[in-house]
């Protein structure tokens, strides 16, 4: 019984670590999209992107940066309607939603990612992060927690 008691504290800490790490980036301005001081993976757009699709994540990339999430979600918008079927763009979406603390839309929208991203380890693992960290942010610790266990068992 003692055993399973410090087990899930020992998880409980190691979600609460990784979660602190995402509540310090998701204030910054920056939307990430593969920022490598981010707590997620550098995720890069998928080989088989378009180029219009490619331009428009360039350009919300340059509205994220500038603080004009907005108009950085109105370009991922079009970009999904251009290829419906692209996780990245979807990621890319839920990242923005996890900025500006719509944690019920990030998760959904990488829910949606993770169903597209078929054998894309790195960008699931990603997916499941924002999730992670939405559920904390929602007060959802067990699912959290639950997140956590997948994303640990998806990097073994």
């Amino acid at each position: 019984m003692r055993t399973i008691k410090k087990c899930k504290l020992s998880i409980v800490i190691i979600i609460l670590i990784n979660l602190v790490a995402c509540s310090s980036q998701t204030k910054q301005t920056d939307s990430d999209f593969g920022n490598e001081d981010n707590f997620s993976q550098k995720i890069k757009p998928q080989s088989n992107t378009s180029s219009a699709v490619l331009a428009l994540i360039k350009k919300a990339r340059v509205n994220a940066m500038n603080g004009e999430l907005d108009k950085a979600m109105l370009r991922l918008e079009r970009a999904v309607r251009i290829e419906p079927s692209n996780a990245t763009v979807w990621h890319y979406m839920a990242k923005l939603f996890l900025q500006q603390e719509n944690y019920q839309q990030a998760a959904g929208y990488a829910a949606k990612s993770i169903n597209l991203a078929a054998e894309n380890k790195p960008l699931i693992i990603d997916n499941w992060r924002v999730i992670a960290h939405s559920r904390y942010r929602l007060g959802n610790i067990k699912g959290a927690q639950t997140a956590q266990e997948t994303i640990n068992k998806l990097q073994q």
